[in-house]
Protein backbone atom coordinates (compact mmCIF):
# COMPACT_ATOMS: atom_id res chain seq x y z
CA UNK A 1 0.00 0.00 0.00
CA UNK A 2 1.39 3.44 -0.60
CA UNK A 3 2.65 5.78 2.19
CA UNK A 4 0.49 8.91 1.16
CA UNK A 5 -2.49 6.35 1.48
CA UNK A 6 -1.47 4.86 4.88
CA UNK A 7 -0.61 8.45 6.58
CA UNK A 8 -4.54 9.66 4.92
CA UNK A 9 -5.85 6.71 6.82
CA UNK A 10 -4.17 7.42 10.16
CA UNK A 11 -5.48 11.07 9.65
CA UNK A 12 -8.82 9.81 8.87
CA UNK A 13 -9.10 7.89 12.13
CA UNK A 14 -8.12 10.54 14.26
CA UNK A 15 -10.44 12.90 12.38
CA UNK A 16 -13.30 10.34 13.46
CA UNK A 17 -12.29 9.97 17.20
CA UNK A 18 -12.21 13.81 17.52
CA UNK A 19 -15.12 13.84 16.45
CA UNK A 20 -16.83 11.18 18.84
CA UNK A 21 -15.13 12.99 21.65
CA UNK A 22 -16.64 16.32 20.48
CA UNK A 23 -20.40 14.55 20.23
CA UNK A 24 -20.44 13.72 24.05
CA UNK A 25 -20.46 17.38 25.30
CA UNK A 26 -23.18 20.31 24.17
CA UNK A 27 -22.18 23.56 23.30
CA UNK A 28 -23.12 26.00 25.13
CA UNK A 29 -23.92 28.67 22.80
CA UNK A 30 -26.38 26.99 20.85
CA UNK A 31 -28.27 25.13 23.89
CA UNK A 32 -26.85 21.61 23.57
CA UNK A 33 -26.87 19.93 26.91
CA UNK A 34 -23.41 18.49 27.81
CA UNK A 35 -23.93 15.60 29.91
CA UNK A 36 -22.63 17.52 32.96
CA UNK A 37 -22.01 21.09 33.92
CA UNK A 38 -19.02 19.83 35.83
CA UNK A 39 -17.59 17.19 33.34
CA UNK A 40 -17.62 20.33 30.66
CA UNK A 41 -15.88 22.21 33.04
CA UNK A 42 -13.39 19.42 34.35
CA UNK A 43 -10.36 19.63 34.06
CA UNK A 44 -9.82 15.99 32.50
CA UNK A 45 -11.20 17.66 29.56
CA UNK A 46 -8.08 18.58 27.60
CA UNK A 47 -9.27 20.49 24.46
CA UNK A 48 -11.82 22.86 24.19
CA UNK A 49 -14.51 22.68 21.44
CA UNK A 50 -12.84 25.97 18.85
CA UNK A 51 -9.30 24.35 19.75
CA UNK A 52 -11.14 20.89 18.37
CA UNK A 53 -12.58 23.03 15.60
CA UNK A 54 -8.93 23.94 14.38
CA UNK A 55 -7.77 20.69 14.84
CA UNK A 56 -10.34 19.28 12.95
CA UNK A 57 -9.21 21.92 10.11
CA UNK A 58 -6.12 21.60 10.14
CA UNK A 59 -6.53 17.77 9.96
CA UNK A 60 -8.93 18.00 6.82
CA UNK A 61 -6.89 20.52 5.20
CA UNK A 62 -3.83 17.90 5.49
CA UNK A 63 -6.47 15.37 4.48
CA UNK A 64 -6.92 16.96 1.23
CA UNK A 65 -3.19 17.56 0.76
CA UNK A 66 -2.31 13.80 1.36
CA UNK A 67 -5.11 12.76 -0.59
CA UNK A 68 -3.58 15.49 -3.69
CA UNK A 69 -0.32 13.93 -3.70
CA UNK A 70 -1.94 10.07 -2.99
CA UNK A 71 -3.88 10.96 -6.12
CA UNK A 72 -0.51 12.06 -7.98
CA UNK A 73 1.48 8.90 -6.64
CA UNK A 74 -1.25 6.68 -7.62
CA UNK A 75 -1.07 8.46 -11.33
CA UNK A 76 2.80 7.73 -10.87
CA UNK A 77 2.46 3.72 -10.06
CA UNK A 78 -0.09 3.23 -12.83
CA UNK A 79 2.85 5.00 -15.08
CA UNK A 80 5.39 2.24 -13.66
CA UNK A 81 2.85 -0.54 -13.92
CA UNK A 82 2.43 0.37 -17.36
CA UNK A 83 6.23 0.45 -18.12
CA UNK A 84 7.17 -2.96 -15.92
CA UNK A 85 4.38 -4.50 -18.04
CA UNK A 86 5.93 -3.84 -21.19
CA UNK A 87 9.35 -4.63 -19.62
CA UNK A 88 7.66 -8.02 -18.67
CA UNK A 89 6.63 -8.14 -22.40
CA UNK A 90 9.83 -7.88 -23.62
CA UNK A 91 11.15 -10.27 -20.83
CA UNK A 92 9.09 -12.83 -22.46
CA UNK A 93 9.93 -12.31 -26.09
CA UNK A 94 13.86 -12.81 -24.90
CA UNK A 95 12.72 -15.67 -22.68
CA UNK A 96 11.57 -17.11 -25.96
CA UNK A 97 14.15 -16.19 -28.15
CA UNK A 98 16.71 -17.64 -25.42
CA UNK A 99 14.50 -20.53 -25.21
CA UNK A 100 15.22 -21.22 -29.33
CA UNK A 101 18.57 -20.39 -29.27
CA UNK A 102 19.04 -22.91 -26.48
CA UNK A 103 16.91 -25.94 -28.14
CA UNK A 104 18.76 -25.04 -31.53
CA UNK A 105 22.53 -25.15 -29.80
CA UNK A 106 22.23 -27.59 -26.82
CA UNK A 107 24.68 -29.73 -29.05
CA UNK A 108 27.22 -27.55 -29.34
CA UNK A 109 26.85 -26.16 -25.98
CA UNK A 110 27.52 -29.83 -24.76
CA UNK A 111 30.34 -30.28 -26.93
CA UNK A 112 31.45 -27.04 -25.50
CA UNK A 113 31.13 -27.53 -21.63
CA UNK A 114 32.69 -31.38 -22.45
CA UNK A 115 35.92 -29.76 -24.12
CA UNK A 116 35.67 -27.12 -21.05
CA UNK A 117 35.59 -30.29 -18.42
CA UNK A 118 38.28 -31.72 -19.87
CA UNK A 119 40.71 -28.65 -19.79
CA UNK A 120 39.33 -28.02 -16.42
CA UNK A 121 41.19 -31.33 -15.82
CA UNK A 122 44.13 -30.85 -17.43
CA UNK A 123 44.60 -27.44 -15.54
CA UNK A 124 44.11 -28.97 -12.53
CA UNK A 125 46.85 -31.40 -13.01
CA UNK A 126 49.00 -28.64 -14.39
CA UNK A 127 48.45 -26.55 -11.52
CA UNK A 128 48.79 -29.43 -9.03
CA UNK A 129 52.28 -29.81 -10.65
CA UNK A 130 52.73 -26.12 -10.57
CA UNK A 131 52.21 -26.32 -7.04
CA UNK A 132 54.50 -29.62 -6.66
CA UNK A 133 57.15 -27.52 -8.35
CA UNK A 134 56.36 -24.05 -6.18
CA UNK A 135 56.95 -25.74 -2.79
CA UNK A 136 59.92 -27.67 -4.30
CA UNK A 137 61.41 -24.29 -5.15
CA UNK A 138 60.81 -23.37 -2.03
CA UNK A 139 62.61 -25.60 -0.18
CA UNK A 140 65.46 -24.87 -2.59
CA UNK A 141 65.43 -21.23 -1.43
CA UNK A 142 65.17 -22.03 2.13
CA UNK A 143 68.41 -24.68 1.65
CA UNK A 144 70.11 -21.82 -0.27
CA UNK A 145 68.81 -19.11 2.64
CA UNK A 146 70.94 -20.76 5.31
CA UNK A 147 73.54 -21.93 3.14
CA UNK A 148 73.87 -17.66 2.41
CA UNK A 149 73.53 -17.39 6.35
CA UNK A 150 76.51 -19.52 6.91
CA UNK A 151 78.66 -17.90 4.33
CA UNK A 152 78.06 -14.53 6.02
CA UNK A 153 79.20 -16.49 9.11
CA UNK A 154 82.03 -17.58 7.80
CA UNK A 155 82.98 -14.66 5.95
CA UNK A 156 82.47 -12.25 9.35
CA UNK A 157 84.47 -15.09 11.47
CA UNK A 158 87.22 -15.08 8.56
CA UNK A 159 87.42 -10.69 7.57
CA UNK A 160 90.20 -10.52 10.77
CA UNK A 161 92.30 -12.99 9.08
CA UNK A 162 91.81 -11.91 5.78
CA UNK A 163 92.67 -8.57 7.28
CA UNK A 164 96.24 -9.76 8.32
CA UNK A 165 97.20 -11.36 5.43
CA UNK A 166 96.36 -8.42 3.44
CA UNK A 167 98.74 -6.06 5.64
CA UNK A 168 101.28 -9.14 5.59
CA UNK A 169 100.91 -9.21 1.84
CA UNK A 170 101.42 -4.87 1.85
CA UNK A 171 104.40 -5.09 4.38
CA UNK A 172 106.16 -7.98 1.72
CA UNK A 173 105.21 -5.98 -1.06
CA UNK A 174 106.67 -2.88 0.70
CA UNK A 175 109.61 -4.75 1.19
CA UNK A 176 110.33 -6.00 -2.45
CA UNK A 177 109.73 -2.46 -3.77
CA UNK A 178 112.63 -1.60 -1.51
CA UNK A 179 114.62 -4.17 -2.74
CA UNK A 180 113.60 -3.85 -6.06
CA UNK A 181 114.67 -0.33 -5.92
CA UNK A 182 117.90 -1.16 -4.59
CA UNK A 183 118.73 -3.48 -7.58
CA UNK A 184 117.58 -0.65 -10.23
CA UNK A 185 121.05 0.46 -11.10
CA UNK A 186 121.99 -3.20 -11.46
CA UNK A 187 118.89 -3.68 -13.90
CA UNK A 188 119.88 -0.33 -16.26
CA UNK A 189 123.36 -2.27 -16.37
CA UNK A 190 121.80 -5.37 -17.66
CA UNK A 191 119.91 -3.71 -20.17
CA UNK A 192 122.70 -1.58 -21.76
CA UNK A 193 124.39 -5.21 -22.17
CA UNK A 194 120.92 -6.41 -23.72
CA UNK A 195 120.97 -3.48 -25.83
CA UNK A 196 124.67 -4.33 -27.10
CA UNK A 197 123.33 -8.07 -27.91
CA UNK A 198 120.49 -6.43 -29.59
CA UNK A 199 122.50 -4.57 -31.52
CA UNK A 200 124.69 -7.34 -32.68
CA UNK A 201 121.56 -9.80 -32.99
CA UNK A 202 120.08 -7.50 -35.10
CA UNK A 203 123.55 -7.28 -37.48
CA UNK A 204 123.28 -10.84 -37.70
CA UNK A 205 119.66 -11.00 -38.61
CA UNK A 206 119.93 -8.86 -41.91
CA UNK A 207 122.47 -11.43 -43.41
CA UNK A 208 119.84 -13.59 -44.54
CA UNK A 209 120.34 -17.24 -45.78
CA UNK A 210 118.24 -18.45 -49.14
CA UNK A 211 117.98 -21.36 -50.74
CA UNK A 212 119.25 -21.11 -54.34
CA UNK A 213 116.22 -22.84 -56.32
CA UNK A 214 113.86 -25.80 -55.26
CA UNK A 215 112.57 -27.74 -58.32
CA UNK A 216 109.36 -29.26 -58.32
CA UNK A 217 107.81 -32.80 -60.08
CA UNK A 218 104.53 -33.55 -60.32
CA UNK A 219 102.67 -36.09 -63.02
CA UNK A 220 99.22 -35.22 -61.34
CA UNK A 221 96.39 -33.24 -63.18
CA UNK A 222 97.16 -29.76 -62.99
CA UNK A 223 94.18 -28.37 -60.39
CA UNK A 224 95.00 -31.13 -58.13
CA UNK A 225 98.77 -30.28 -58.87
CA UNK A 226 98.02 -26.79 -57.57
CA UNK A 227 96.61 -27.55 -54.81
CA UNK A 228 99.11 -30.06 -53.64
CA UNK A 229 101.89 -27.49 -54.70
CA UNK A 230 100.60 -24.36 -53.33
CA UNK A 231 99.75 -25.88 -49.75
CA UNK A 232 103.32 -27.92 -49.62
CA UNK A 233 104.87 -24.29 -50.86
CA UNK A 234 103.03 -21.78 -47.96
CA UNK A 235 103.71 -24.28 -45.24
CA UNK A 236 107.50 -24.55 -46.75
CA UNK A 237 108.07 -20.93 -46.94
CA UNK A 238 106.57 -20.78 -43.39
CA UNK A 239 108.68 -22.85 -41.70
CA UNK A 240 111.62 -21.58 -43.27
CA UNK A 241 110.63 -18.14 -42.01
CA UNK A 242 111.74 -19.01 -38.45
CA UNK A 243 115.09 -20.40 -40.04
CA UNK A 244 115.65 -16.99 -41.82
CA UNK A 245 115.63 -18.87 -44.88
CA UNK A 246 113.82 -17.68 -48.23
CA UNK A 247 113.02 -20.37 -50.56
CA UNK A 248 113.86 -19.82 -54.33
CA UNK A 249 111.76 -22.27 -57.03
CA UNK A 250 113.14 -23.44 -59.66
CA UNK A 251 111.88 -25.20 -63.29
CA UNK A 252 112.88 -28.13 -63.73
CA UNK A 253 112.46 -29.57 -67.73
CA UNK A 254 114.36 -32.90 -67.25
CA UNK A 255 117.72 -33.57 -67.41
CA UNK A 256 119.59 -36.67 -66.08
CA UNK A 257 121.64 -33.70 -64.09
CA UNK A 258 119.93 -32.32 -60.80
CA UNK A 259 122.39 -30.01 -59.05
CA UNK A 260 119.76 -28.45 -56.51
CA UNK A 261 117.07 -29.76 -54.56
CA UNK A 262 114.20 -31.69 -56.44
CA UNK A 263 110.93 -32.49 -54.47
CA UNK A 264 108.98 -35.55 -56.79
CA UNK A 265 105.33 -35.53 -56.02
CA UNK A 266 103.77 -38.80 -55.69
CA UNK A 267 100.04 -39.26 -55.41
CA UNK A 268 99.26 -42.67 -53.61
CA UNK A 269 96.25 -44.04 -55.45
CA UNK A 270 96.21 -47.73 -55.47
CA UNK A 271 99.61 -49.98 -54.74
CA UNK A 272 102.55 -47.39 -53.35
CA UNK A 273 105.42 -49.38 -55.20
CA UNK A 274 103.61 -48.64 -58.95
CA UNK A 275 102.68 -44.68 -57.93
CA UNK A 276 105.89 -44.02 -56.79
CA UNK A 277 107.53 -45.45 -59.89
CA UNK A 278 105.95 -43.85 -61.97
CA UNK A 279 106.08 -40.20 -60.48
CA UNK A 280 109.79 -41.37 -60.41
CA UNK A 281 110.06 -42.03 -64.13
CA UNK A 282 112.65 -39.86 -66.13
CA UNK A 283 114.18 -38.44 -62.29
CA UNK A 284 118.03 -39.42 -61.67
CA UNK A 285 117.95 -41.32 -58.53
CA UNK A 286 119.93 -38.98 -57.02
CA UNK A 287 120.46 -37.48 -53.23
CA UNK A 288 119.47 -34.01 -54.33
CA UNK A 289 115.78 -35.88 -55.12
CA UNK A 290 113.02 -36.09 -52.32
CA UNK A 291 110.33 -38.01 -53.18
CA UNK A 292 106.81 -36.71 -51.54
CA UNK A 293 104.17 -39.51 -51.24
CA UNK A 294 101.00 -37.84 -50.74
CA UNK A 295 98.26 -40.07 -49.14
CA UNK A 296 94.05 -38.77 -50.16
CA UNK A 297 92.65 -40.10 -46.83
CA UNK A 298 91.39 -38.61 -43.48
CA UNK A 299 93.84 -38.50 -40.84
CA UNK A 300 92.15 -41.46 -38.73
CA UNK A 301 93.13 -43.99 -42.08
CA UNK A 302 96.36 -42.87 -42.75
CA UNK A 303 99.23 -45.77 -42.78
CA UNK A 304 100.51 -46.53 -39.81
CA UNK A 305 104.41 -47.57 -41.67
CA UNK A 306 105.90 -44.95 -43.16
CA UNK A 307 106.89 -45.54 -46.81
CA UNK A 308 110.85 -45.42 -46.63
CA UNK A 309 110.28 -48.71 -44.79
CA UNK A 310 108.21 -49.99 -48.05
CA UNK A 311 110.16 -48.57 -50.90
CA UNK A 312 113.18 -50.25 -50.01
CA UNK A 313 114.60 -51.84 -53.91
CA UNK A 314 116.75 -50.57 -56.25
CA UNK A 315 114.63 -48.07 -57.98
CA UNK A 316 114.44 -46.25 -54.36
CA UNK A 317 117.75 -46.54 -52.88
CA UNK A 318 119.51 -43.78 -54.21
CA UNK A 319 117.05 -40.78 -53.43
CA UNK A 320 118.15 -38.22 -50.86
CA UNK A 321 114.75 -39.05 -48.61
CA UNK A 322 110.76 -40.46 -48.80
CA UNK A 323 108.41 -38.20 -46.82
CA UNK A 324 105.23 -39.18 -46.38
CA UNK A 325 102.65 -36.42 -46.43
CA UNK A 326 98.80 -36.26 -46.49
CA UNK A 327 95.87 -34.33 -48.05
CA UNK A 328 92.46 -34.18 -49.06
CA UNK A 329 90.77 -32.83 -52.39
CA UNK A 330 88.45 -29.97 -50.65
CA UNK A 331 91.16 -29.16 -47.61
CA UNK A 332 94.68 -29.34 -49.05
CA UNK A 333 97.44 -30.02 -46.79
CA UNK A 334 95.22 -30.56 -43.67
CA UNK A 335 96.76 -30.10 -40.17
CA UNK A 336 97.52 -34.10 -38.57
CA UNK A 337 100.69 -35.35 -37.18
CA UNK A 338 101.77 -36.85 -40.41
CA UNK A 339 101.99 -33.85 -41.76
CA UNK A 340 103.62 -31.89 -39.31
CA UNK A 341 106.62 -34.67 -39.08
CA UNK A 342 106.66 -34.70 -43.11
CA UNK A 343 106.77 -30.89 -43.55
CA UNK A 344 109.46 -31.02 -40.46
CA UNK A 345 111.11 -33.82 -42.59
CA UNK A 346 110.82 -31.31 -46.24
CA UNK A 347 112.34 -28.30 -44.22
CA UNK A 348 115.26 -30.40 -43.34
CA UNK A 349 116.29 -31.72 -46.61
CA UNK A 350 115.95 -28.41 -47.80
CA UNK A 351 118.14 -26.58 -45.55
CA UNK A 352 121.35 -28.69 -46.64
CA UNK A 353 121.10 -26.53 -49.12
CA UNK A 354 121.09 -23.42 -47.79
CA UNK A 355 123.76 -20.44 -48.90
CA UNK A 356 124.75 -16.92 -47.77
CA UNK A 357 122.79 -14.07 -49.86
CA UNK A 358 125.01 -12.14 -51.31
Amino acid sequence: MPPFTNSLQKLQESLNELKSEIDKYHCPKCGVRLESYEESNSATVTPSYNQLEDRILDLQNECKSLASKNKEYKEKIAEQEHTISEQFKELDRLRDACTELKQGSSNELEKTTSEQLAEISQLKVAAKAFAEEEEKLKREISERDKYIERLNSTQKTNKEQYEKSIQRLEDENKRYKEKLKSSQSEVDKLSAKLAEKDRINNDLVSRRLEIEGVGFHTTVAPSMSSLILGGLTSRLTDRLAGEKVDLVRQAYSGGPDVNFPLLVVCVNVSRIGADAKEALKGIPKAKDVALLVFHHKEAHALPSQTSDKILTGADFSGLGSIIDLAFLSQRGIYECDMNNVGIERVASFLLQYKTQRK
